[in-house]
């Protein structure tokens, strides 16, 4: 039976988590923690009454209490990081769907998984569309000269682009690297308007 607690419980994809865990019969959901809802049950996440596991603001004091194998994170940009270090310390396994990790920081949660001795998945979209889409992406591209990622998401998203926008582009500058990213002439009239560039060549439009 894994063990697992979901940190960002309250949020979106928080609760598709703990709801999956909860039903899951090879899964026990070990624990439940956001700063929304604190003291509350996490039942009242679900919509299906009481489940005995009270929602807790402070990840390392779960981490610690109910000794998990696995912490699910869907936080934020800035709080990630401290989540991974503080779960792989307390010798969890993190499993994190967070976007807006920097790819600077990953050697040093490589390292730090690689002295524990635990696994670490890191991965911005957990959809299984979203998946499919990257790798439809990198066929498309040999046969195009030029992209340009365009894409939205809900009125509550933070940060931008998605980590699933960066790792799309990614992939398409593995599979081919000499796109040109418009004109040479081009003029914005509002800075921004034409998108970010990454890595010099894709451009990526956040609508939201």
């Amino acid at each position: 039976m894994l063990k697992v607690v979901v940190n960002g419980a309250a949020g979106r994809m928080g609760r598709e988590v703990l709801r999956t865990v909860w039903q899951a019969e090879d899964m026990l959901l070990a624990g439940a923690v956001d700063v929304r809802g604190e003291g509350q049950d996490a039942g009242s996440l679900l919509g299906s009454g009481k489940i005995g596991i009270l929602l807790v603001s402070e990840l390392e004091q779960v981490l610690q209490e109910t000794r998990p194998d696995v912490m699910v994170d869907f936080t934020t940009p800035a709080a990630v990081l401290t989540n991974i270090k503080t779960a792989l310390k307390n010798k969890v396994c993190p499993v994190v769907g967070t976007t807006g990790i920097s790819k600077k920081d990953i050697p040093e949660i490589n390292e730090l998984a690689k002295r524990e001795k635990l696994g670490c998945i890191i991965d911005p979209n957990f959809a299984l569309g979203a998946l499919l889409m990257m790798h439809l992406a990198a066929q498309a591209v040999k046969y195009f000269p030029q992209v340009e990622i365009i894409e939205m998401h809900h009125h509550q998203k933070l940060d931008a682009p998605s980590g699933t926008a960066l790792k799309t582009a990614e992939i398409i500058q593995e599979h081919k690297s000499n796109f040109k990213p418009g004109l040479n002439q081009e003029i914005e009239n509002l800075p921004g308007s034409r998108g970010g560039l990454f890595d010099g060549s894709t451009r990526i439009h956040s609508v939201r």
